[in-house]
């Protein structure tokens, strides 16, 4: 590692910016006279002026709003909101100011200063991480470092020069140790920011030459350095989809520990975050890991993630822990299920023998159990099989699973994910299979009619699994009548999931006016749906050659061999000109995509309006399109239909947006959610500390009762709890609500961690997940809004919300 570079290059940054001196005092300029009675008030009120002009500039995405002044302010409070402003804008026009921020003495508005820099060092990536090193090393050469004044709380005492800062507000705060959590999960309130843990995820996430060499080194340090490397050399893993062989060495001699120190399971991460892993170091893997299993923690998931990179000698092992209750965690079974998963031929073996342990008894009493967080180790399990194999006769069992009398609408879920996926496994290709035509018992019953492929299931989960079924095959003849069934109408999950197959399936036939109906559907999800596979299969919006009228008889030898249906050219059209469709990026982008897709000439000078949107991900997507559109690479990165790269093209800021309704009216204190729910009643705490607009917006929603009623749409077991989507499918929000500007910021997802759902930059709206476990790979990528308490773990995709009361 180039240490005395590094020295020398802080050195001059840090005489190079207009910021306060490392010793506490204030930069220079005019200030009231501290022994005036008018001072205190007079700098407090400009203070809470700026602090407010500081999150409008944030949500509007107007970096040149943030100046040096803030960031040379007295009052700590104002540097810190103008770091994070300039974290969450991002961009090379809030680059120079992240820059000056590095520089602070402040740990929290260094730990913003290297969250932003992370994600915002394309083409600056070897520069920028220097200058991240430098700001390590120099902390720790320095003195502890305490809170600059005007600090909420005093920052916590320096360890092996990582640190964590002074909490955002006087709330309390959960301290982070390594990134990790409490045996209990997310505290309440505020997690603090760590400018040690920021500066090594962001050295990982730039992915510089030097990344790599300089975590290895970290590896070495204090313990809470060494956690933070690793978690950091994971964010490279996924950058980089490798890592050299001598760094699995060092992580694997971290995780195992030594006479001298403990081992640090978390030198695991890394591993489990690659696809492929050399095989000199297949058996340490798998010997290091295994070891670790007999460690209860947070950390213990990361060596079940490893095991699945060890080979088919772990296989044994894994099978042990998904079916030993009690020793291992629901989260941790489910993890050993995917798994197993992965290792081929003899993980599908296991799986099958796992499966026949794990089938619950039919006695209705013990159905009752079901309701429970380790329910969702069965159902991974079963998703996990890609065949019946030898396990068809507890398959067999499971499909035909007797729901308890009278049960529960709870129960009746439980019991058809169990029987569906049976189904599914026992169907093969035959989408006309009784037991998964049957399979699910949540629909209501209709005494004059029996089971036929001919329409659609009623239930929700019966439908899914009989589209998953007809994808099977070759979609033509009776297959493509039963397809067309759920693609036309029918539940809204199984008609998305039918419009998807269109995709992958050339042999279907009509399926322009298939797309055309989901095109101009209610249902934003829907829309989407159909608008990818435009995106990815544009062939598939064109009408076959026989269908269109000849001329005179005869065709024109350089007509075209098909043309794009009027139908969905319209619909496309009319989408891209709709006011509410803008305030959607995810939707917004999915139709660019297909007009991109189709070099649709009238949607043109619609794709240059987009390209001036406050969305970056629409101005991406609308510079892709113009790109086909034009035949050369367009940006829109500064509002502007440009060349890509073009010489002297003029440095102009992204486009701004409109500060959101949400902060006018801001929550000031954490608010408590209860919710009403099919497996119980469940809590979660939001704080409005680092996320105060989408808090606000989530509380405000719960008041107004829009969750009342609103089923949980999405549920990975072991991974994470989602719901707040209008429609149930997982896609848009409440009508007249904008997307969310992203709130993120670099404090740890951990177990009951309550973050917001995006599909992408700026998506969110009325989404919320609920982790169950320890997810890295989530860091610093979605907004952290509070902790949830209770078994939300033991919620499955359906169950249903009642209702949701509010109290501060």
């Amino acid at each position: 590692m180039p240490r005395r570079r590094s020295s020398s290059l802080l050195a001059l940054l840090a005489l190079s910016q207009p910021l306060a001196a490392c010793d506490g005092q204030p930069a220079p300029g005019p200030a009231p006279d501290a022994g005036s009675s008018a001072a205190a008030p007079a700098a407090a009120g400009a203070a809470q002026d700026r602090l407010g002009a500081l999150l409008a500039a944030e949500q509007r995405r107007a970096a040149l709003e943030v100046s040096p002044a803030d960031q040379q302010s007295r009052d700590v409070g104002v540097r810190r909101a103008a770091a994070r402003a300039l974290a969450r804008i991002g961009g090379d026009a809030a680059r120079p100011g992240l820059v000056r921020a590095l520089a602070d003495e402040d740990d929290e508005v260094i730990a913003w200063a290297a969250y932003g820099l992370g994600f915002s060092c394309k083409e600056h990536e070897g520069e920028t991480v220097s200058m991240l090193v430098a700001r390590a090393l120099a902390r720790d050469a320095g003195p502890g470092l305490s809170a600059a004044p005007g600090a909420a709380a005093p920052a916590a005492a320096v360890n092996g020069g990582v640190a964590a800062a002074s909490a955002v507000a006087p709330a309390a705060s959960a301290s982070v140790n390594g990134g990790g959590a409490a045996a209990s999960g997310a505290s309440a309130g505020p997690p603090r920011l760590d400018a040690g843990g920021a500066l090594a995820r962001a050295v990982g996430r730039c992915g510089a030459e030097a990344s790599e060499p300089t975590l290895v080194a970290w590896l070495e340090g204090p313990r809470e350095r060494a956690v933070h490397a690793a978690y950091a050399l994971g964010d490279l893993a996924a950058i980089k989809l490798k890592l050299r062989e001598e760094t699995l060495v060092a992580l694997l001699n971290l995780a195992s520990g030594s006479a001298a120190s403990p081992p640090v399971p978390e030198a695991l991460y890394p591993i489990g975050r690659l696809e492929h892993v050399p095989l000199t170091v297949i058996p340490r893997i798998r010997d290091v890991a295994t070891a670790r299993l007999a460690e209860a923690g947070d950390a213990r998931l990361f060596a079940v993630r490893a095991l699945g990179r060890a080979g088919e000698a772990a296989v044994g092992e894994l099978a042990r822990v998904l079916t030993t209750r009690g020793v291992f965690t629901a989260s941790e079974r489910a993890e050993a299920a995917r798994a197993l998963k992965r290792l081929g031929a003899p993980g599908q073996r296991a799986l099958a023998d796992a499966v026949a342990s794990l089938v619950p008894s039919a006695d209705p009493i013990a159905l009752t159990g079901l309701v429970s967080e380790d329910f969702g180790a069965l159902l991974t399990a079963l998703e996990a099989l890609g065949a019946a194999g030898a396990a068809r006769k507890p398959l067999r069992d499971l499909a035909a699973l007797p729901p308890p009398p009278s049960a529960p609408a709870a129960i009746l879920r439980r019991v058809a994910w169990l029987r569906c996926g049976a189904a599914r496994l026992l169907a093969g290709e035959n989408f006309r299979d009784p037991l998964l035509l049957g399979c699910d018992v949540t629909a209501p019953d209709d005494p004059g009619s029996k089971p036929d492929a001919g329409a659609p299931v009623r239930g929700s989960i019966g439908a899914r699994a009989v589209v998953e079924v007809i994808g099977r095959g070759a979609i033509t003849g009776a297959r493509l009548a039963a397809f067309r069934a759920y693609a036309e109408s029918g539940e809204l999950r199984a008609r998305e999931a039918a419009i998807e197959l269109i995709a992958s399936h050339e042999e279907i036939v009509g399926a322009p006016d298939l797309l055309a109906k989901a095109l101009v559907a209610e249902e934003p999800g829907l829309v989407a749906a159909a608008a990818e596979v435009i995106a990815r299969q544009p062939q598939r919006a064109s009408e076959a050659p026989g269908k269109r009228k000849r001329r005179a008889g005869r065709e024109r030898k350089d007509a075209p061999a098909a043309v794009t249906s009027p139908a969905i050219e319209a619909a496309l059209i009319a989408i891209l000109d709709r006011p509410a469709a803008r305030d959607d990026p995810e939707l917004i982008g999915a139709v660019i995509g297909a007009a991109g897709a189709l070099a649709l000439r009238p949607a043109e000078a619609r794709l240059e309006e987009l390209c001036r949107s406050s969305y970056p991900t629409t101005r991406a997507h609308a510079g892709t399109a113009l790109g086909v559109l034009r035949g050369r690479k367009v940006a829109c990165d500064a509002g502007l239909p440009g060349d890509a790269g073009a010489a002297g093209r003029p440095a102009v800021a992204p486009p701004v947006g409109e500060v959101p309704s949400e902060a006018s009216a801001l929550v000031r204190e954490p608010a408590v959610l209860t919710f009403d729910t099919d497996a119980g009643e469940l809590t979660m705490t939001l704080d409005p500390a680092l996320a105060p607009v989408a808090v606000t917006r989530f509380v405000d929603l719960a008041r107004l009762g829009y969750y009342d009623g609103k089923i949980v749409h999405r549920v990975v077991p072991g991974f994470v709890t989602q719901f707040g989507a209008p429609f149930g499918d997982g896609a848009g929000g409440p009508p007249g609500r904008p997307a969310l500007r992203c709130e993120t910021s670099p404090v740890p997802f951990e177990p009951l961690r309550v973050g917001v759902a995006l599909a992408g930059r700026d998506t969110g709206s009325s989404q919320l997940f609920v982790m169950h476990e320890r997810a890295p790979h989530l860091d610093g990528q979605y907004a952290a809004v509070g902790a949830a308490a209770g078994p939300w773990a033991a919620l499955v995709d359906g169950d249903v919300i009642r209702s949701v009361k509010v109290r501060n």
